[in-house]
């Protein structure tokens, strides 16, 4: 009996040993990324801050090229010798003999969905439907896509951008960069052409802010100031490349941050349960960052154009009404409601909502502002009523979309 007792005690002893073991053990993993792209690096910081919670990743990253030069066979050898236990790596030559390896991998592309894989993929055509909408309340008419001919995730955010621009019976004038016909420093003058052909003013979505700084230099190039005659919007928000052009660049976060830190949580319930996700990692986006590319106005009735000022002024701190919005026009109610239905296919209401709407979302994904505090800096009467208006326009709750979009904090 008392030899029994004994055994379980160790038995017992033993499982919270390895219970306990499972908990501290941490996991070499290779971070295989390209950091001279900002979209990489948000995912990067995702994965690092999930480490900076959790500890439970050795690393293994890309050495500086100037200590090591790039060369992809010694690459690999050298990650083979470091017997990793989990790989996070963007598309590159060889990744097919690395998948063979049979250790938890997830692959981040850049031209296509990687067959037989785990992926880390956009949303794309939500991107693109986001770029539409954002332009449509800002009222153009005139539409164009530049983006890239043999990438998959570019067609899908075209893909995104046309079929919502197609419900206002628009269609957007498409250019599309082929790396197999084109230099990339031979683009401006093709862009030039493009721009010439284009009805202003022009919305153009680009699909990342890399193909931006050739478009500001065909702008230029064509005569064409930006953001009156033609405004330009990105994908990406890379501050690096959106801060340094005259205008400043506009752009779409895609909520890359958010997308490594869960990959970073799926590989490590991978490595640790031996259960590969049922699924790709698809994330959306986050926001639009306004800058001076998109500052403008395409509302050729004065107006309109009044009353979206006072809109945009106004709403993201004050619970204003349609009377107000009237109040700041010459017009009557009937007259500037039908005006509203005519050039933006919208209502005042819906304008004010989607305002304050985009002003709560922000105030969610960039500050720590609890509830309560964002509806009184925004005027609500209680909290409730935020609450309820925020999940009619997004179907989520204030809290699922923090959780959702928000910068992890630690």
């Amino acid at each position: 009996m008392i030899r029994r007792w004994q055994s379980d005690v160790l038995s017992l002893s033993s499982a919270r040993a390895i219970a306990r073991a499972v908990r501290t053990k941490r996991f070499k993993v290779a971070v295989l990324l390209d950091a001279a792209r900002a979209y990489d690096r948000d995912v990067l910081k995702g994965i690092t801050h999930f480490n900076k919670l959790y500890d439970k990743f050795t690393f293994f990253f890309y050495s500086p090229r100037y200590i090591h030069p790039e060369n992809q066979d010694k690459l690999l050898k050298r990650l083979s010798d470091w017997h990793p236990e989990g790989i996070i790596a963007r598309e590159m030559p060889g990744l097919r003999s690395v998948q063979a390896w049979q250790v938890p991998l997830i692959v981040s592309p850049h031209t296509a969905v990687y067959e037989g894989a785990v992926n880390l993929w956009a949303d794309n055509e939500a991107i693109g439907a986001l770029a539409a909408e954002y332009f449509s309340n800002k009222g153009y008419r005139h539409f164009g896509i530049l983006g890239f001919r043999q990438f998959q995730w570019s067609a899908e955010r075209e893909v995104g951008f046309s079929r919502a621009t197609k419900v206002a019976g628009i269609q957007p004038s498409v250019f599309l960069f082929d790396d197999r016909t084109m230099l990339w420093e031979d683009l401006p003058e093709s862009l030039s052409a493009w721009l010439r052909a284009i009805p202003k003013p022009c919305a153009i979505f680009s699909v990342t802010d890399e193909l931006n700084i050739h478009l500001l230099e065909a702008a230029k190039n064509a005569g064409y100031a930006v953001p009156d005659e033609l405004a330009i919007l990105g994908v990406d928000n890379d501050s690096l490349l959106c801060e340094m052009t005259q205008p400043t660049l506009s752009s779409i976060d895609q909520n890359a941050v958010q997308a490594g830190f869960e990959i970073a949580q799926g590989l490590l319930t991978w490595m640790e349960t031996a259960e590969r996700p049922a699924a790709n990692f698809i994330h959306k986006p986050k926001a639009i960052i306004d800058r001076q590319s998109t500052s403008a106005l395409a509302i050729d009735d004065e107006e309109v154009r009044k009353a979206l000022t006072f809109i945009n002024t106004h709403a993201p701190a004050a619970d204003i009404d349609v009377n107000d919005v009237v109040e700041a026009t010459t017009h009557s109610r009937r007259i500037l409601e039908k005006k509203f239905s005519q050039r933006l296919n919208s209502s005042i209401l819906d304008e004010i909502k989607k305002v304050r709407i985009r002003r709560i979302q922000y105030l969610l994904a960039e500050s720590d502002f609890n509830v309560q505090q964002i509806a009184y800096e925004m005027g609500f009467d209680n909290p409730a009523n935020i609450t309820r208006y925020f999940k009619l326009a997004t179907g989520y709750n204030p809290l699922e979309y923090r959780k959702a979009f928000g910068a992890r904090k630690g």
